[in-house]
């Protein structure tokens, strides 16, 4: 393909040639991203449709959901976040028992020792001349 192409330019190009060239592979790229594009679009409006035929189905089996939570206050820990730190906890123990008794946020302004610990790791990889 790429032979046939070139046989159809001249021997001198002149700068209308090429742009010609240049701008018709050009199109080319961009008609062949505009349709990936378009194939992937209309594949998840397909899924999409399959989701919402399935979505009746499944509502009526499952209780409704309880009401989304407040936000927490200034000073709190998202119940999320406590979720993740138990699941992280129970990950890292394994079947080990144990019990969580407090979280608290570190405020990053009071403990700068892990900053200067990455600083110190730093200046010590360095090679002094």
């Amino acid at each position: 393909m790429t032979a046939v192409l070139a046989l159809t330019l001249p021997e001198y190009p002149t700068l209308a040639d090429n742009l010609q060239y240049q701008l018709t592979g050009f199109l080319v790229v961009l008609f062949t991203l505009g349709s990936l594009a378009f194939l992937v679009g209309l594949i998840g409006r397909v899924f999409a449709a399959l989701d919402a035929r399935r979505a009746p189905a499944h509502a009526a089996t499952q209780p409704s959901s309880p009401s989304l939570p407040t936000a927490p206050a200034e000073g709190e820990i998202p119940s999320g976040v406590l979720a993740a730190i138990a699941g992280a906890v129970s990950a890292t123990l394994g079947d080990s028992r144990f019990a969580i008794r407090g979280v608290q946020a570190a405020d990053p302004r009071q403990n700068l020792a892990w900053s200067a610990e990455g600083r110190r790791s730093i200046y010590a990889s360095r090679n002094l001349r």
